[in-house]
């Protein structure tokens, strides 16, 4: 009787292994694969504008890598410019993609923000290289064993537009629709600078965001004179109030703030080149004023700070640009300004719409 037991036993335990080892299917992995045009871009030119800012800008899809046997694929798209695909692509911009996903889409403002940070000049038609990485990953959330694979790379042209940057603190009650602007330098892709006059005394903080609005990228202190673009970081300062330049570098995520005073210097004004005539600001009207004799066989700057380190000339057209400025650099060639005759003169210098910059010599 117990042998009839046992050998019921042992049958049954070895169907049951039998049916075990069935069911249970081996997976093998081989080394990865993508076609030979497995990424496509919905379009290979593509010109950004602020009025389609919500809209997709372009949606890019590729089909699946093949690693064999039903493995958890992750797609990371890798985005640069031609030059960031050097070592491979270790300056490129990556996004991590849902796992098995095999789209991804940027919609304007997004992607023209990315640009800008990137130091695409805007207005110019830029190359840009992008391409997918699949990874296989582990169940352990270890890196894995098997080599990544890579799709064709799709390179486009891409124009990207401007962005001004508000200037909302404490000087204004913290709004940004209501603040003043920094402006993008003009050829100097991601440099941006400005005046803000902030009244008061004692700290005053700030922040710059990239639109009207907090829903966007703002930029609060990264410590050491750097940004932080997490929105609960805390707010850039200057130690007391006053009339600031304010540069930014999205390049290097760094900026700069210089409490300015105006003057005016050189032998067409009282004080000749030893001695500045000083301006006085007018909140009224945000310009900076002063009412002198002027002398027409001569010529004057417009300086801050007593000092040539930041100063304006005129250019062939009579505009005003930098001749001297710490954030840009000297500027060769520019003149002086002159009154055409002798006499009293008020003469204004408005600096309050960043990037355009004007002056008025009225005689009196």
């Amino acid at each position: 009787m117990r042998s009839i037991v046992n050998y019921l036993f042992i049958t049954a335990f070895t169907l049951l292994l039998f049916a075990c080892q069935k069911d249970e299917e081996v997976y093998s992995l081989k080394a990865g694969s993508f076609g030979n045009t497995a990424l496509t871009a919905s379009a290979s030119s593509v010109v950004l504008t602020a009025a389609a800012e919500n809209d997709t800008a372009i949606k890019y899809k590729w089909s699946p890598a093949d690693f064999g046997e039903q493995p958890v694929v992750s797609y990371v798209l890798q985005l640069g410019r031609i030059a960031d695909t050097a070592n491979n692509w270790a300056a490129a911009k990556s996004f991590t993609i849902d796992v098995n996903t095999l789209q991804y889409s940027f919609i304007t403002k997004d992607l023209n923000n990315l640009l800008n940070g990137m130091g695409l000049a805007p207005g110019v038609a830029t190359p840009i290289a992008v391409r997918v990485r699949a990874n296989v990953n582990q169940y352990n959330g270890a890196a894995s064993t098997v080599s990544p694979v890579y799709t064709n790379t799709v390179t486009q042209q891409v124009t990207s537009y401007g962005l001004d940057l508000y200037v909302p603190g404490d000087y204004q009650g913290w709004n940004p629709g209501a603040a003043s602007k920094l402006a993008p330098v003009p050829g100097r892709a991601g440099l941006y600078e400005g005046y803000v006059y902030m009244p008061g005394t004692g700290v005053q903080y700030f922040k710059y965001t990239n639109a009207p609005d907090w829903n966007h990228t703002n930029y609060g202190d990264g410590g050491n004179g750097t940004f932080n673009t997490d929105g609960a970081a805390g707010g850039l300062s200057v130690p007391d109030g006053g009339y600031y330049y304010l540069t930014a570098n999205l390049n290097t995520n760094t900026w700069t703030a210089t409490k300015t005073s105006w003057g005016i210097l050189g032998d067409a004004s009282p004080g000749g080149w030893n001695t500045d005539t000083q301006l006085s600001f007018d909140d009224a009207t945000k310009v900076w004023k002063v009412t002198a004799n002027m002398i027409k066989n001569g010529s004057f700057k417009f300086r801050a700070n007593n000092g040539w380190a930041l100063d304006f000339g005129i250019d062939g057209a009579g505009k005003l640009q930098y001749a001297d400025n710490p954030f840009l650099g000297y500027t060769a060639g520019l003149n002086n300004l002159s009154v055409p005759e002798d006499g009293s003169y008020t003469i204004t210098l408005d600096l309050h719409v960043a990037g355009k910059y004007t002056y008025i010599l009225q005689k009196n």
